[in-house]
């Protein structure tokens, strides 16, 4: 062999060799070990990068087939392991600078061709390798500009691969690509030279990494694509990126030359020396880079402008963005728009400049948005210094945006909300304008589109409520309505979320301000409107507008009270009597003068619905004021006197105008004009909120009235549909038509049923509630769910109906709906069935059945004749004769056919019992809804089992109602339960493990067996012949249970005799202990308790032999035994021999099946509680499988399982406490060591190591359990004499556990939560202080920065509850260790100032929310530092510095900053005159001002208030 490799070297030299022969020499010897070539590996690795240098120079012509080999054998060398181990080894191999540049080309070449050449994926793996193994990499790391080279052409063949859906090669390019980047960094900090990286990257990276990071965002990635790919590298790449730009671009040396570029002359540093070379010139480079659109396509090209000036512009600004720079900042803005504007034009003349036109605004809303969170722009500053240089440049953005309007973009609203918030004086030049076009004849549909245009416009009205200059901006607005313009192409002016963010800003207003518009309004209406009303829609629907506006205004404004002044009283009695003379009393005369031939006269309706919405607002605001204000006069006459006789529901005269006219105006609005139909309904319910808060005692005649109006809000009853083409309704009074007028009326009806309802007829109360449940029915009548507008749809209103408190608390709606359940299952079922004839006793509509009738009736008992005289009575017995003969028929009806549609529709009805609250039926309707169900329950196969689960269910939660006890006045006890037991027949129960009932039978099981528990704990908590009804039941229960060698039983049978028996064993065991005095009770209940016992026993026996594996046997049948043991042991002196081996025999089954129980968090809880209670029986426990040793093992094992986590561990968490202490309690000296010592290895690190987390979790809780233990004498002392051991397990696992930050919720929050309980338990028993100071190890490491707000807060809380255990139990110990216990704290601190500082929009609801739970508990901990006067006295001042040092880098949020100065206070308590004179000397200069305003605060606030109850304190 060694002959075949002699004279190799000549061999591949030879120019007669053929190629092929040479490749296949060369990769032979590189593999063999026979070859013994001196530097072999150097001689190969040269000979084929010679040979690619050669072909690529042209100098050798080979084949491709021959060059594609080489390719692939200069890969495979550089994979090899031979070579890495060679590197290891530190031997020196060497790679050709000109191979790198070769690799270059080749990439260079590649994005030329339609797709990249055959072989470029093996030149791009070759790059890969020797970018990744530092010795190779040197091609690259010593010769910048080749670096530079590779990093350009990947970028570019990146995008090309990117652009290309069908390429191979993305995958692979992207990765190369982000491990060019990291080398490129590493290289980039080792060059000296500025300028030169500045050259470097402004020529050749520059535009091929904006043009990568573009694609990458643009990008729509398909379901094909890698998820690695869209995520991780991705991520990396766009972050590479971006700190090389910025590293590159925004050098701090370049600072200076940026400078001379941007500043005025006036402004610009000094000049040094000029060098004799040309000048660095950053800036004008940076942007003829931006402009130049020759390196990529034109389509492209402007949308790549638009996002790379604002991502230059944020790595400028992060740059260089610092205290007195922000004029020079702001200069920078100007130059980036100069060079957007010159390439996007910014104005809409056709769709070609409409799509450039969103690109560039998007652009200039991040730049704006940039300038806003940095600050850049200081009013009174632009002002002084700089002659409002910003101003000007702001004004012009302004005039541009609003000249050129593009209300189709987001970005546009955006833009001007963001120049409002800059400063309002900016757009407020163009006021009027920019409301036109933004919002009172801005067309938009659009959702988001909206949702921008709301942004801007509660921007406008918070800014000018702030500045109480609230009136002025709505002048403009009642100006523009009143301009000529198309109104009926208007949108309303206050969308719901508008008018919602309205009301909060009008609360914070003078009355004065909403007065003075008010004002303006009325005067607009008497001079602008109303003397151009006649014969002009146009002109009403302006009116209608301006009500609309003024109806918000009133609505929204804070109520005038008994301590308002009595001039702005004055002013708006004032102004309530010019609206009611001058406006609507006239408008109400010109509707009647005009309301003959109505058909002919377009602006009548207009006009009705505007003065109609104005009379409501004013009658509304009337009866508030007058309600809130007793020195306010009402205008309404003496409603007493008005009242003498009854009013037609129409007739609202009693408010203003005449009978005559009111009926007119109802006449005319009948006809087609829902708006006006529902300001009549909104009139009537003002009507009925009058007389009754008005009249002491109600009269014939006011009874009248209040039934006219009720009936004139219900009927007409068609009103009460849904249309086929409905729409949801906004909310908004004033936005109604005639497909959202339905939702309007019922959400009306809805709103006011407590004070509608006691004057309709029961007829209409049954057409409510048959409505109520016909839009609560699923798959009917709901909202699109695409239609993100507030809104709400019929099935919105009725489901908040049915939560409502007031639904229960309406007896008579509640009786009527359940009376419409039980109809709607009557429609259901067959007419001729006996369900059918149930359910129509159940449904009769013309019985009381809201009475109260059974309080006076016992089953068995008739009424007496007098009880039947009378309608009324007659009405109350037939319900009682109709109960009776509804529990006639359940006793002795028998299995019906149901159709499965029939089963389906009853299920989704009898659902809406569940919806009801149990404690507020009345008796008769509790009773109802069980017979209901139980009727249902008897007459339905078990083929329909989740049918039965329903009724069961329902059942159970109907008799935890307060009147759940009268169900027995019709049903003796014992007859419902055998009623539920014959449907338990084994022949019935053949179809129950049928595939479709598979799912619902343990929950079936679980039903029933809670339907036993809460029917006998009934009939025990009742009294009344309890031991009868539970031997009669016994007694049926015990002949029903079928032989086991009977063909009838199957395991169905057998789980549901075992619920049976196991709740009949309970409430026997109960009925012993509450009747111990009375022997012969006592006797009787326990032979009951015996003979369940053995059938149960008989039973468990018989299922475990015959069952079929199943979900519901494991956590069933141990819950079942378990109640079984406890049962025998209450009855029993001595538990049966044989019965001693089954509950062995299933502890050894639960101990071996504990580990594997995943996913069964039942079985697991029931299992330790079968374990707590064998375990204190000595018969049991004396087993060799129930030591201490066996359970502790399975329940490590348990803990160590690969699928528990701490959630898991928590849902079982009180159950295995239990059964721990039980264990501790009774394990031996030896068991306990040996216990300890299996703990102790689950903490120590090398499980760490090992990737063994889930030892180290068993290990931590079962640490936690141990403390939580009480062990006395010897155990006691062994567990605290091994603390120490647990203490540096702990630190030193947290220590390892920081560094990965995946660990931080499995084992840092774990590791440092023990701790706290470790010091919090060995108060007294941790004696040494070096093992508690230990603990700072771990906390002084764990970071607190870049964390998730789950991670964030539970790590913050651990931390806080180690130093408050150190605080609390360990005093001395913290004596000694002060230094590591205030920075820790002050890590706390730091960190909830970092978090809690203002960040716009930016934060969350549940962000705030977690950093203020965290600021509550840094007040707590300063709180309790100060009760420690003797210790940290002489820290305070300390404390405080480092308090206001951070203060000062941040602005906190006003709940963060209250919480946090109310802590700092309490330490301020313990500064001397001395600290404080400290640190007014101390402090740097900025500090200073912070620590005196805090100081200041301290002394007006705080330290007055402790002064002054420590005067009052009682000594």
């Amino acid at each position: 062999m060694s002959a075949l490799y002699s004279g190799i070297h000549t061999k591949l030299k030879n120019t007669k060799v053929p190629w092929e022969d040479k490749i296949k020499l060369a990769h032979f010897a590189w593999i063999s070990q026979q070859c013994f070539l001196p530097n072999k590996e150097q001689v190969l690795l040269d000979w084929v990068c010679h040979a690619l240098v050669g072909v690529h120079s042209k100098k050798l012509n080979l084949e491709e087939d021959v060059h594609q080999k080489l390719w692939c054998f200069l890969d495979s060398i550089l994979r090899s392991k031979r070579l890495e181990c060679l590197i290891k080894d530190g031997k020196s191999v060497n790679l050709r600078f000109a191979i790198a540049q070769v690799m270059n080309d080749y990439i260079d070449i590649s994005p030329a061709h339609q797709s990249p050449p055959a072989g470029i994926s093996t030149i791009l793996g070759c790059c890969q390798t020797v970018l990744s193994t530092p010795t190779l990499a040197f091609v690259y790391t010593t010769k910048y500009e080749l670096l530079v080279d590779l990093l350009s052409k990947l970028c570019t063949l990146a995008c090309h691969c990117l652009n290309n859906p069908s390429e191979q090669l993305t995958v692979q390019v992207l990765k190369i690509v982000n491990l060019c980047f990291t080398q490129y960094q590493q290289v980039q900090r080792q060059q000296s030279n500025p300028n030169r990286v500045f050259t470097y990257v402004i020529a050749h990276l520059f535009q091929p990494c904006l043009l990568l990071r573009h694609i990458l965002n643009v990008r729509i990635w398909s379901k094909d694509d890698n998820n690695q790919v869209r995520h991780q590298v991705i991520k990396d790449i766009r972050n590479n990126i971006e700190t090389l730009l910025q590293s590159a671009l925004f050098q701090p040396e370049l600072l200076t030359l940026y400078k001379e570029e941007l500043l005025p002359v006036g402004d610009r540093p000094e000049k040094k020396k000029i060098s004799p070379k040309i000048p660095l010139m950053p800036l004008t480079s940076l942007l003829a880079k931006l402009e130049d659109s020759s390196f990529c396509n034109a389509d492209t090209y402007v949308s790549l402008l638009a996002n790379s000036i604002s991502l230059v512009y944020k790595l400028f600004l992060d740059s260089y963005c610092k205290e007195g720079k922000e004029i020079f900042c702001f200069h920078m803005f100007v130059k980036l728009f100069q060079c957007l504007k010159s390439t996007i034009p910014f104005k809409q003349e056709d769709e070609v400049t409409s799509s450039g036109y969103s690109t560039g605004l998007l652009a200039l809303e991040h730049l704006l948005d940039l300038a806003l969170s940095h600050d850049i722009y200081n009013v009174a500053e632009d002002h002084i210094r700089h002659k409002d240089v910003q101003y000007q440049f702001y004004r012009i953005l302004a005039e541009m945006l609003i000249c050129n309007p593009c209300t189709s973009s987001q970005s546009w609203f955006r833009c001007i909300k963001t120049l409002v918030l800059l400063n309002h004086l900016i757009v407020e030049p163009d006021l009027d304008d920019l409301l036109s076009c933004a919002w009172i004849d801005a067309d938009i549909s659009d959702f988001r589109i909206r949702k921008a245009q709301e942004a801007l416009i509660s921007s406008l009205l918070q800014t000018y409520t702030k500045l109480r200059q609230f009136p002025k901006l709505f002048q403009e607005v009642v100006i523009l309505i009143c301009r000529p313009a198309a109104d009926e192409l208007r949108q309303p002016i206050f969308t719901s979320s508008l008018n919602e963010k309205l009301a909060d800003f009008l609360i914070q207003l003078p009355p004065n301000q909403i007065l003075d518009v008010w004002a303006f309004i009325l005067e607009k209406i008497d001079c602008d409107i109303f003397p151009d009303i006649k014969d002009d829609p146009d002109v009403c629907l302006k009116l209608l507008s301006l009500s609309s506006l003024l109806h918000c205004l009133l609505f929204n404004m804070k109520s005038l009270d008994n301590y308002s002044p009595m001039p702005v009283l004055a002013r708006f009695h004032d102004l309530m009597k010019q609206m009611m003379d001058k406006l609507i009393m006239p408008s109400l005369t010109l509707i009647k003068e005009h309301s003959v031939n109505t058909l002919f006269l377009t602006w009548l309706p207009k006009f009705c619905n505007a003065i109609l919405l104005l009379l409501y607002t004013w009658i509304e605001v009337n009866t508030v004021t007058k309600l809130n204000c007793k020195k306010y006069i009402s205008q309404l006459g003496d409603l007493a006197l008005l009242l003498e006789s009854s009013l037609e529901g129409w007739d609202f005269s009693m408010f203003s105008g005449d009978k005559d006219c009111w009926n007119k105006i109802y006449k005319h609005c009948t006809q087609s004009n829902p708006l006006c139909k529902f300001y009549l309904e909104l009139l009537s319910i003002q009507k009925i909120k009058c007389v009754l808060m008005h009249c002491v005692s109600t009269t014939k005649s006011m009874q009248l009235t209040l039934q006219n109006a009720a009936h004139l809000i219900i009927h007409p009853i068609s009103d009460l549909k849904v249309l086929e083409h409905h729409k949801p309704w906004s909310g908004n009074a004033n936005i109604i038509d005639t497909s959202s007028f339905h939702v309007a009326h019922w959400h009306l009806i809805v709103s006011n049923l407590p004070i509608i309802l006691p004057y309709i007829p029961q007829e209409e109360i049954y057409n409510i509630t048959d409505f109520l449940l016909e839009t609560l029915l699923p798959a009917q009548y709901r909202k699109d769910q695409t239609d993100k507008e507030i809104s709400v749809s019929f099935e919105d209103i009725s489901v908040a109906l049915l939560k409502s408190d007031h639904f229960s608390e309406l007896p008579v709606l509640q009786c009527a709906f359940i009376t419409s359940i039980i109809t709607k299952c009557a429609i259901t079922v067959k007419e001729k069935s006996v369900l059918y004839a149930i359910f129509d006793r159940l449904s009769a509509k013309d019985l009381n059945w809201h009475e109260d009738f059974l309080s006076s009736y016992s089953k068995g008992t008739k009424l007496s004749s007098s009880d039947m005289e009378g309608t009324l009575n007659n009405q109350i017995s037939g319900c009682v004769i109709n109960l009776e003969e509804v529990v006639q028929c359940i006793l002795s009806m028998t299995e019906q056919n149901t159709s499965d549609a029939e089963v389906n529709h009853l299920t989704i009805v009898l659902e809406f019992i569940s919806a009801l609250k149990p404690d507020s039926l009345t008796p008769s309707d509790q009773c109802r809804c069980f017979l209901l169900l139980l009727s249902i329950a008897k007459a339905t196969s078990f083929r329909n089992l989740q049918i039965l689960c329903v009724c069961y269910r329902l059942m159970v939660f109907l008799l935890s109602g307060k009147h759940a006890k009268s169900l027995f006045k019709l049903l003796y006890a014992s007859d419902i339960l055998k009623t539920v037991m014959i449907c338990f027949k084994p022949t019935a129960l053949e179809f129950a493990n049928d595939l479709e009932n598979k799912p619902y039978w343990p929950e079936f099981v679980s039903i029933i067996q809670s339907f036993f528990d809460t029917l006998l704990s009934l009939v025990l908590d009742r009294k009344q012949s309890c031991l009868l009804n539970l031997e009669k039941f016994a007694e049926f229960v015990f002949q029903f249970v079928p032989n086991p060698k009977s063909k009838n039983w199957n395991s169905c049978i057998g789980q549901l005799l075992i619920s049976v028996l196991c709740s009949l064993c309970r409430i026997l065991t109960t009925c012993i202990q509450e009747h111990i005095v009375d022997k012969k009770k006592t006797e009787t209940f326990c032979a009951l308790l015996q003979q369940s016992v053995v059938t149960m026993n008989i039973v468990v026996t018989q299922c475990l032999k015959v069952s079929a594996p199943s979900e519901i046997l494991p956590s069933f049948l141990v819950s079942c035994t378990a109640t079984l043991l406890e049962a025998e042991v209450s009855c029993q002196d001595k538990i049966n021999s044989q019965n001693i081996e089954v509950y062995r025999s299933f502890c050894s089954q639960i101990l071996r099946e504990l580990p594997y129980a995943e996913k069964q968090t039942l079985f697991i809880r029931n299992a330790f509680r079968y374990l707590l209670k064998s375990i204190n029986v000595e018969e049991i426990y004396a087993a060799q499988q129930m030591q201490v040793t066996s359970i502790f093992g399975s329940m490590k094992k348990l803990l160590s399982s690969p699928w528990i986590n701490s959630e898991i561990i928590q849902s079982f968490e009180l159950e295995l406490k239990d059964l721990f202490s039980q264990m501790m309690e009774r394990c031996s000296c030896e068991e306990f060591n040996a216990v300890l010592q299996l703990t102790l290895q689950g903490l120590e690190v090398s499980n760490l190591w090992k990737n063994s987390d889930k030892e180290i979790i068993a290990g931590m809780t079962i640490t936690k359990l141990l403390l939580n233990c009480s062990l006395k004498d010897e155990k006691g002392k062994v567990f605290w004499f091994t603390a120490s051991q647990i203490m540096t397990a702990l630190v030193t696992l947290g220590n390892e556990a920081c560094k990965d930050r995946s660990l931080f919720s499995d084992i840092v929050v774990p590791v440092i939560d023990t701790m706290a309980l470790l010091l919090r338990r060995g108060e007294m028993f941790m004696n040494n202080p070096h093992h508690v100071t230990l603990s700072f190890r771990t906390l002084l490491t764990v970071p607190l920065d870049h964390l998730r707000f789950e991670e964030y807060y539970s790590i913050f809380l651990a931390v806080h509850e180690v130093l408050f255990s150190i605080l609390q139990c360990h005093s001395k110990a913290m004596l000694k260790s002060v230094a590591p216990f205030l920075s820790t704290f002050h890590r706390l601190v730091s960190s909830v100032m970092h978090e809690g500082q203002q960040k716009g929009d930016k934060g969350t609801a549940h962000e705030t929310e977690v950093i203020l739970k965290c600021a509550q508990l840094v007040e707590r901990m300063y709180t309790h530092i100060a009760a420690k006067t003797e210790e940290f006295t002489v820290f305070s001042a300390f404390m405080v510095s480092q308090y206001v040092n951070e203060l000062q880098k941040v602005t906190l949020q006003p709940a963060v900053k209250r919480h946090l100065t109310g802590g700092i206070f309490h330490i301020l308590d313990l500064c001397i005159d001395r600290d404080i004179k400290f640190l007014n000397a101390s402090l740097q200069i900025g500090v200073r001002e912070v620590f005196k305003e805090l100081y200041q605060e301290y002394t007006h606030h705080h330290k007055t208030r402790s002064q002054v109850e420590e005067k009052y304190t009682a000594l």
